[in-house]
């Protein structure tokens, strides 16, 4: 019989402190996984904000906790926004001197690429490249936070390996054909400014948020069947998610992280993973099983770790185990640190990535961009 994953969970009031308790809740899965060379995979989705990156703190005490189970080398990636400024940004640097850890920009500095098959938003194949440090890595280490999703819901360890992807084929995990944002002409520019990290972009997005919330309970949005009355736009969004569920999967098989630290001391809901608002849930997580661990914390924010696309997909592959029921739980109690996180404002599509085998082929012309409302969605480039 297969023993059931065990996952830390830990509220604090010190973050370093909650991650080296969960990580030592976990000592003897850890000990039988960790390698003499590790992996950490941060993540850093603003060099410029701490809020949604890995805190030193994290990082610090997860090279405690592998280095004393038998590390003897670590190396620290990223490939999210400018990696580089960020490491020294957030003191990284500082806090690992005098330790065995190196630092890997994949933006920059990767040099070899290994391939991934993902699928179209058409269910046509397409081929990305991932990081062979990453992908060749003995020993995976996620470093994450709990966030929510402008795509995936939510946003945890397995999320976190998406920057392992070649920055030109990030987008395929999106369903679209590399080398942009999936847009062309004078709307590319403009999804680009929407994608940045400034205060600007920041205080829109959340204003935008908010008004596509009201305009989701206006339109009766929360019903069950609200698909039917999708429109063509939505209808592309929604094909979008579906792929990203479908190809964090492929990119599971070849990437999952052998290790998981999930951060919830100050998470984030709304419009994550950038522009969210903070929450103190001041909760760590952490497993050797990912599927295991993103669905505790997803639970831990509040959600039904089986209504999240990817982790219900993930469990059906054999990656992991997503069912509650499943876990053995090990620290606080989940009732004791669960908290009603709000959702991102795409929510009342995301929810429906079930439904398209019902909704039928593929008929819509213009796929929203994240921070866009669905009604002013510009078409997907064909490059």
């Amino acid at each position: 019989m297969t023993r059931q994953p065990t996952v830390a969970v830990v509220r604090s009031d010190n973050r370093r402190g909650a991650v080296a308790q969960a990580l030592a809740l976990i000592a003897d899965d850890l000990r039988a996984r960790v390698t003499p060379d590790v992996l950490v995979k941060a993540n850093l989705v603003s060099h410029l904000r701490q809020l949604p990156s890995t805190h030193a703190d994290t990082l610090s005490a997860a090279l405690d906790a592998v280095l004393a189970a038998g590390a003897s080398r670590v190396v620290v990636a990223e490939g999210a926004s400018d990696a580089t400024a960020g490491f020294d940004r957030f003191g990284f640097r500082q806090e690992t001197a005098g330790r065995p850890v190196e630092y890997l920009d994949l933006n920059r500095e990767e040099s070899a690429w290994d391939r991934v098959e993902l699928t179209a938003v058409d269910g046509s194949p397409l081929s990305a490249r991932v990081s062979r440090t990453v992908a060749s890595a003995p020993c995976r280490v996620s470093l994450a936070l709990m966030k929510t999703h402008v795509t995936s819901m939510v946003t945890f360890s397995l999320k976190n390996m998406l920057s392992s992807i070649h920055p030109d084929d990030r987008i395929m995990m999106h369903g679209h054909a590399g080398g942009g944002n999936g847009y062309k002409g004078w709307k590319r520019p403009i999804v680009e400014f929407l994608k940045g990290d400034s205060p600007l972009v920041n205080g829109l997005t959340r204003a935008m948020g908010r008004v596509r919330k009201v305009q989701s309970a206006l339109k009766g949005k929360g019903r069950p069947d609200a698909w039917r009355t999708f429109s063509p736009a939505e209808l592309g969004y929604l094909r979008s998610v579906e792929a990203m569920n479908r190809n964090l999967v492929a990119l599971s098989r070849v990437a999952k992280p052998h290790i998981s630290v999930v951060d919830g001391f100050v998470a984030m809901h709304r419009e994550g993973p950038r522009h969210g608002t903070p929450i103190g849930l001041r909760t760590v997580v952490a497993g050797v099983d990912a599927v295991a661990v993103d669905a505790v914390a997803a639970a831990v924010m509040g959600f039904d770790p089986l209504r999240i696309g990817y982790l219900k997909y993930a469990q059906d592959a054999g990656l992991g185990v997503a069912d509650l029921d499943g876990i053995a739980i090990v620290g606080d109690p989940l009732a004791s640190v669960a908290r009603r996180c709000v959702p991102h404002s795409n929510d009342a599509i995301q929810r429906h990535w079930d439904r398209l085998a019902e909704i039928g082929p593929r008929r819509e012309s213009a796929v929203p961009a994240p921070h866009v409302r669905p009604s002013l969605a510009p078409e997907k480039s064909r490059r």
